[in-house]
């Protein structure tokens, strides 16, 4: 047995300079996290229950703020995106169509549009959503590309930072059981001591009800600029001169409350950025987090609820008025109720009777009303959007014009999505020109659902691309009036005597149906 682990002083102190930042970032974010608790609970419908009503006071929550979102999220989310690649030089031209194949492939090995529609939820809500693209190794020089979703609450940036770009660094901050610590660092293992969950949003408050010790790990990776350490070089002359050591930046993953480095390196990415994309809903201006839709609409949405709790009450109290009854009529307490039909003796003289309600005013729902219109007029998420019908149109044309008319917010959001999408593919297409060292196999499926393989060569990702998303390639259609289209198109014939359109150019819109087939 060796003799336990015990960090150096320059690790200690270390840990204590990453913590240090991780606390001033801390006290900058808390605010920010507040309110994205808050969002996050009125989208669930947990911010408006009042548990400390009384059982006769009603508790209706209609949630417009989770059908909202949930409105938004599929029309953004309907079509894939289309990577378009535009070469930097002349050369690249030619093997353009080989990169964009790698890239679509790219794409659904990561299953990235279940994780983007997944993603789409923190963006609208908090505002912000982030990814996390590293390079996994699988040993040697086999690996691929990860793109993890990251949750904003464990992202601490430099609270003077506007952007990623400008961040002196960044802590992705996490919770580790320690014998996953152990198993990966085993000369260590004696010191990695467990306890308690101290910041219950890194883990997404999932640690409220457990029982018992955690026995986890507070980690940080944290990425920085390193401006001043150096090294010392020699020419073939025998000239000394000095560099600096972290160019590109410089990778500091420990345990802070341990003390202990877990390693210390340099930024592996040739790129010189740090590894994440920061999508934003509302973009404000030299701010590093966005705005999302919950900040803008809960206000109506507390008022709507309140103002629909005051008239259910009411219909209960109407509808079941109270009873007026002197104490010498000689009805039983507990003798009057709601029973059709029930008869009942009271002494001569006496009284029993029931006031008649007042009726509810009708500025009362017509407020509600007006909340309603308030919170489609801030979402910009109108009926028509959703496919409710809107009374005085009829025309099939009218009605496609209505609809596209209220996309207009959304195509706005669909087109900044896009442009953070295109940001994730170059940095994907980075990691794809400095890892990719043999010939690899990808997968191509057609329209017609035809399957092939295609080798893509290190020699193919030497060029240089501009990646982007084809614009509004995301953006849904409306597929039965394309088909339509299509057809006409495929009946008109051109002046070469062929028509406009080919039968693959109809089979695109088709609906679900084995189209190799056909």
């Amino acid at each position: 047995m060796g003799k336990p682990y015990t960090p150096t002083d320059r690790e200690q102190k270390l840990c204590e300079w990453a913590n240090n930042k991780f606390k001033q970032s801390y006290v900058a974010k808390a605010p920010i996290m507040e309110k994205w608790k808050q969002y996050e609970s009125a989208y669930n419908g947990e911010y408006f229950k009042n548990e400390n009503r009384p059982d006769y006071k009603s508790n209706q929550i209609t949630n417009l703020i989770f059908s909202t979102i949930e409105s938004i999220r599929p029309i953004m989310t309907d079509n894939e995106p289309k990577f378009i690649t535009i070469p930097t030089t002349p050369e690249g031209n030619q093997v353009a169509g080989d990169v964009q194949v790698a890239l679509d492939y790219e794409w659904a090995r990561e299953n990235m549009s279940l994780k983007l529609s997944a993603q789409l939820l923190p963006m609208l809500i908090y505002g912000t959503c982030c990814w996390f693209l590293p390079w996994n190794a699988k040993g040697g020089e086999m690996g691929e590309v990860s793109c993890k979703s990251v949750n904003p609450f464990n992202i601490f940036p430099d609270p003077l930072a506007e952007s990623v770009e400008d961040s002196e660094y960044i802590i992705y901050a996490t919770y580790k059981h320690a014998n996953q610590l152990k198993k990966a660092f085993p000369d260590k293992a004696e010191a990695f001591v467990g306890g308690n969950i101290s910041h219950s949003e890194l883990v997404a408050d999932r640690d409220k009800d457990a029982v018992g010790e955690q026995n986890q790990i507070l980690t940080f990776e944290m990425w920085f600029r390193d401006w001043t350490t150096m090294d010392e070089i020699e020419d073939e002359k025998g000239n000394k001169s000095k560099v600096q050591k972290y160019p590109n930046g410089r990778i500091l993953t420990c345990c802070p409350d341990l003390g202990i480095v877990l390693d210390d390196k340099k930024n592996p990415y040739k790129d010189g950025k740090f590894p994440f994309i920061f999508m934003k809903d509302y973009e404000v201006p030299f701010e590093f987090w966005g705005r999302g839709e919950v900040e803008q609409i809960l206000s109506p949405q507390i008022y709507m609820n309140e103002l629909t709790n005051q008239i259910i009450d009411n219909a209960k109290t109407t509808a079941n008025m109270p009873w007026i009854i002197d104490k010498n009529c000689g009805i039983a307490p507990g003798k009057l109720t709601n029973r059709p039909g029930l008869v009942l003796r009271k002494n001569p003289g006496s009284e029993i009777r029931r006031d008649t309600p007042p009726a509810m005013p009708m500025y009362v729902r017509d407020s509600i009303e007006v909340m309603k219109h308030d919170i489609q007029d801030v979402s910009g998420v109108f009926d028509s959007l959703k496919g409710e019908k809107q009374s005085g149109v009829v025309a099939a044309q009218a009605i496609m014009a209505l609809q596209e008319a209220s996309q207009a917010r959304i195509r706005l959001k669909i087109k900044i999505m896009e442009h953070y999408l295109g940001q994730l593919a170059t940095m994907w297409y980075s990691r794809m020109q400095q890892y990719w060292k043999f010939n690899k196999w990808v997968r191509v499926t057609d329209v017609e659902n035809n399957v092939d393989f295609k080798e893509i060569s290190p020699e193919i990702l030497k060029n240089d691309f501009d990646i982007r998303i084809g614009a509004g390639s995301t953006m849904p259609t409306n597929k039965n009036a394309m088909l339509d289209l299509m057809i006409r198109l495929a009946q008109t014939t051109a002046e070469d005597g062929l028509p406009m359109v080919d039968r693959k150019s109809i089979l695109e819109f088709l609906p679900n149906v084995d189209k190799k087939a056909i």
